[in-house]
């Protein structure tokens, strides 16, 4: 028996909603995604200038691509089960953004989390290496594409 969501489905998606998807990641990158960097401004500073190889950023595009689809589903348990319509900015490593959240939707946002580490970890990326990746990326234009292309 089939199910309607294979692996070789999902990457039969057309180009533009592959584009859509990664543009949307992109953006997303700005605080939805695990950072642990953020608090770490020297930090941030040297993973904007350091160089990325191929295999990391390969990595880097297929963790996103198997992240994005748990974050949405996350999100909608997130405000269904806080009985809100709007969330606060929900950020991984910062537990104060969670404060608005009740016990439930706090549970399903560190659940989250935790399985954005675990893909991460799966990929052979640490989650200090998948945020350098991200802080590198989200001010890099030329590294943006290159993580673009391994969305394709």
């Amino acid at each position: 028996m089939t199910t309607p969501h294979t692996h070789s489905n999902f990457y039969r998606l057309s180009r533009p909603l592959l584009l859509g998807i990664m543009t949307s990641l992109l953006g997303i990158l700005s605080g939805i995604v695990p950072d642990v960097a953020a608090a770490k401004p020297s930090f941030v500073r040297m993973a904007q200038t350091e160089e990325f190889s191929d295999p990391d950023l390969r990595n880097y595009a297929a963790a996103l691509v198997q992240i994005e689809p748990i974050r949405q589903s996350a999100l909608a348990q997130v405000s269904r089960a806080n009985g809100s319509g709007t969330l606060p900015s929900l950020v991984c490593n910062q537990p104060n953004t969670m404060e608005g959240l009740n016990s439930e939707a706090k549970s399903l946002f560190v659940n989250y989390c935790n399985q954005c580490e675990t893909i991460a970890a799966g990929r052979g990326l640490s989650i200090d290496r998948f945020n350098q990746i991200t802080q590198a990326v989200r001010s890099n234009p030329q590294l943006q594409s290159r993580v673009r292309s391994f969305m394709n």
